[in-house]
């Protein structure tokens, strides 16, 4: 299966990912709000998001690292906030932030993200609003 034939919409506005058998919404918090998140931000995003049934659910999370670097695909090119190229699907909406929060956390008080430009998944302080955003996603 091709990386464009793997996405589908989803007439409830949320978009299906047929590799990892999930769900997710097609803006990410950037594209939603209009402001970055620090990591703590993002998880207040997420349970608001779960509050209001977003797309008629209320079972949002963070992507995993796994889920965040199958979400990446080189191949694929869309615009993010700046008008650079980032590494996407067309079925999300474009001029999204290029950081990604990833659900995972160290010891040393910092989070994960990837960078949708590049793919490359690092750790940064998770008080950082450094343009990151999170784009929720659900199991099916």
């Amino acid at each position: 299966m091709s990386q464009l034939e793997r996405f589908h919409d989803n007439p409830s506005g949320v978009i299906t990912d047929t590799k990892f058998k999930n769900q997710w919404l097609p803006k990410d918090s950037w594209g939603d709000l209009g402001q970055w998140r620090n990591f703590d931000e993002a998880r207040s995003y997420a349970l608001t998001m779960n509050q209001v049934y977003a797309g008629s659910y209320n079972d949002w999370r963070f992507p995993t690292r796994e889920e965040a670097e199958g979400f990446y695909e080189e191949t694929l090119s869309q615009k993010d906030w700046e008008g650079k190229d980032i590494h996407i699907h067309s079925l999300f909406v474009t001029q999204c932030a290029h950081y990604m929060w990833i659900s995972e956390t160290n010891d040393n008080q910092e989070a994960a993200r990837i960078n949708l430009r590049n793919g490359e998944v690092e750790w940064v302080a998770s008080s950082s609003r450094e343009h990151q955003s999170v784009r929720l996603v659900r199991d099916i």
